[in-house]
């Protein structure tokens, strides 16, 4: 392939691409809008023994002697845009009771400790703000974890899965679409062993965003006027590749017949090499066309040697006579 074919069909994917992202902006002028956010929670507990004191956050607890816990949710949500909707919460419990090792679980129970609550929100603020109490009755869970014990006929051991569970479904100035979110606080409870401590797995501290794109503008006329400059460009440059391809194609075609007919009349008289061999210095004669050439034949009586030295683009008949070499190039000239 040229050079010139190439430069056309880099010119013309240049141009098309370049088109389609002038349109696209000239059509499309949304822009994208965040919102940012940062979530801060916080889980306070305590917990309250059976002489009615009660122990802090953090420590190793004596299972016979744990009562109840008090558990404390502070969450806070702060966005960096006014914001309206609303989002509820709630707080339940998934009694988990396990063999050997926790992934073999033989009962779960789902418990209910706080129902859902929903609160609404409107532009006058830009945080939600939750706090919630709840109270695990720790013996409760014991008792029934020591029922299941005996009716395995076996020591198990288990956990309070403790969740408090958010949903948010929020709107912001300037986004269309409702933002809405999932967020959960874990707390585990061990069931079972002498002594425990309570695990807070996921504690609610992170910045984020949400973000959508503004409604569509006017078009943009001169994005969408230099993209069909472009576009138009690119078809003409398309065009010289379809017009040069086939160009190419039409002299292949005749190239390849004009050698089938020179095979099919006079294949006996020429033969095939894979290689000229000069080991002498030939007067080069160089004819204008294979008719030339058999007339050098007609009166010599030598075989005409032929080598295509470029597939579909060149071939070489050569006829020698003492010190004479007679040649005819055959070539496909696009």
């Amino acid at each position: 392939m040229k050079i010139k074919n190439v430069l056309y069909i880099a010119f013309m994917f240049i141009f098309i691409i370049l088109a389609y992202f002038l349109i696209d902006r000239g059509v499309n002028t949304r822009t994208k809008i965040f919102v940012n956010y940062q979530d801060n929670s916080k889980v306070i507990y305590k917990v309250f023994l059976d002489d009615n004191n009660y122990m802090n956050m953090g420590e190793r607890y004596t299972s016979d002697k744990v009562k109840y816990i008090d558990f404390e949710y502070d969450f806070k949500t702060l966005f960096s845009s006014k914001v309206n909707g609303y989002y509820s919460y709630n707080i339940d419990c998934n009694f988990v009771v396990y063999n050997d090792n926790v992934e073999d679980i033989i009962y779960q129970k789902r418990y209910i400790l706080l129902d859902d609550k929903v609160e609404t929100l409107n532009n006058n603020g830009n945080t939600i703000d939750i706090n919630s109490d709840v109270n695990v009755d720790y013996n409760k869970y014991k008792e029934e974890l020591n029922k299941i014990s005996k009716e395995y006929d076996k020591d198990v051991n288990g956990y309070l899965e403790l969740r408090f569970n958010i949903f948010e479904s929020l709107n912001f100035n300037g986004m269309d679409n409702t933002k809405e979110d999932n967020k959960q606080i874990k707390t585990i409870i061990p069931l079972g062993y002498d002594t425990f401590k309570i695990n807070v797995v996921n504690n609610k501290e992170n910045l984020d965003n949400y973000y959508d794109f503004s409604k569509k503008q006017s078009v943009n006329y001169l994005l969408m006027v230099l993209g069909a400059f472009s576009l138009s460009l690119g078809i003409s440059f398309l065009a010289l590749v379809i017009r040069d391809m086939f160009v190419i194609y039409r002299n292949e075609n005749r190239y390849k017949r004009e050698l089938k007919e020179i095979f099919n009349e006079y294949g006996d008289i020429i033969v095939s090499v894979k290689r000229f061999y000069n080991k002498k210095k030939y007067n080069l004669i160089y004819v204008d066309s294979f008719k030339e050439l058999m007339d050098v034949y007609d009166k010599v009586g030598n075989p005409i040697s032929y080598r295509e030295v470029n597939k579909n683009h060149e071939s070489i008949f050569l006829l020698m006579d003492g010190d004479n070499a007679w040649i005819y190039r055959m070539i496909n000239k696009f």
